[in-house]
């Protein structure tokens, strides 16, 4: 009996060294591991460099990360937040995406100029993260681009006032995203209003065991196997466009499109971000300077009058669950009303107002896809799009001038 209690206990310390070890050489390798395990840890972002916590108060990407991948069909976002099948791919080549971030995250070449024509602000669809030539490259020989992925007006106005204003710029550039730039506006005031941090809400409610990268690993093979969903997707939709695409949509902003006028005109996202955008043009017009407001409109919002009744039941069916989203009608009857709200901001405020609805639209009509088919962003037909009418949006306000 003593010889099996004795087995067991040097079996259990072997296990417990083993794992204590598997552990310490995988938190060294922390950086390298799969971001598919990595970015379910509260530590993630701060061990990639990540600054929660900033003098301005606004987050910023690593310093200095020199970027390099390949992006596959693979690579979209839609595969991990939607039901898609890897299985169904888009057809074209890899490419590689390289870049260096600056001294504060950013994706401009250093050293910054003391004085800049052109300020370039948004989220990820201006930072580009899964395209060489974002729209707005050359667009100026003296530009500085303030970009980070699902950050809102109120969190941009932190940037704009630590690094645009001091640079003098003759025109600030905020690429309004309609899919979520509202909703982030309201998280970033909510934190400012219960004094936290991204840092806080990083490793607020965990435990030692969310800080094991043994046990994540575990759990993401877990998830990926035994508890992996079995249901049938209802992704990919036929787009009737000419010729027909397939589509997919990202839930998460979905329920956008069905989004009331006196509803929106009423809530407080919506007065958080006027209010910032007027602060940040009086700003500006005491400079001799302007801004100007561009609206990137959603996949959904884009796509939506494409498709048949029946996808559009079988959409509003399935996310409807876990959404805000509402019926087919209401979705037809409020589908451009955040854009319609955000002009008639821009006119009351004096800016400029870019839509790139159009542009798309028309590439969409003629069977193009400035998308990527897994992701919710632009790919590089959708830059290219997006920096032609930005230039000629541009021109056309220096001529009047």
């Amino acid at each position: 009996m003593r010889d099996i209690l004795t087995i067991s206990l040097r079996a259990i310390m072997l296990v417990a060294f083993t794992v204590l070890s598997l552990e310490a050489a995988l938190q060294v390798a922390f950086p390298h591991l799969p971001r598919e395990i990595v970015r379910r840890m509260p530590q993630y972002q701060e061990r990639l460099g990540h600054r929660l916590v900033t003098e301005h108060g606004a987050r910023e990407f690593p310093a200095g990360q020199v970027i390099d991948f390949e992006v596959t069909p693979r690579s979209g976002d839609l595969y991990e937040i939607s039901c898609l099948s890897r299985d169904v791919l888009e057809d074209f080549a890899p490419y590689r995406v390289s870049f260096r971030r600056d001294a504060h995250g950013f994706r401009n070449d250093e050293p910054w100029p003391d004085d800049v024509d052109l300020v370039v602000m948004g989220d990820s669809f201006t930072n580009g993260g899964r395209i060489q030539a974002p729209y707005w490259q050359s667009l100026s020989d003296a530009i500085l681009v303030l970009a980070t992925p699902g950050i809102g007006t109120l969190e941009q106005q932190r940037l704009f006032e630590a690094y645009a204003l001091p640079r003098e710029p003759e025109t600030v550039v905020i690429a309004f995203f309609a899919g979520n730039d509202l909703d982030d506006t309201q998280f970033f005031a909510d934190m400012q209003r219960d004094g936290i941090t991204r840092r806080d809400i990083a490793h607020r409610g965990k435990t030692p065991l969310d800080y094991s990268v043994v046990f994540r690993l575990l759990q993401f093979i877990a998830d990926a196997t035994v508890f992996a969903p079995k249901r049938p997707c209802h992704y990919p939709r036929i787009a009737h466009t000419e010729p027909p695409s397939q589509i997919v949509f990202a839930k998460i902003f979905l329920p956008t499109l069905g989004a009331d006028r006196d509803s929106l005109l009423a809530s407080d996202k919506l007065r958080l971000t006027r209010e910032s955008l007027s602060e940040m043009a009086a700003a500006l017009r005491a400079k001799d300077a302007e801004l100007i407001l561009m609206y990137i409109p959603s996949k959904p919002e884009l796509y939506w009058t494409y498709l048949d009744d029946a996808s559009k039941s079988i959409i509003v069916a399935v996310h409807s669950r876990d959404t805000r989203l509402k019926d087919l009608d209401t979705i037809d009857l409020n589908l451009h009303v955040q854009r319609e709200v955000m002009r008639e901001t821009a006119d009351e405020l004096g800016i400029g107002f870019l839509d790139l609805t159009a542009p798309l639209d028309e590439a969409i009509r003629a069977g193009q896809s400035p998308y990527f088919f897994a992701d919710t962003h632009w790919n590089q037909l959708g830059h290219d799009i997006a920096r032609n009418a930005l230039k000629d949006f541009l021109e056309r306000q220096a001529l009047t001038d």
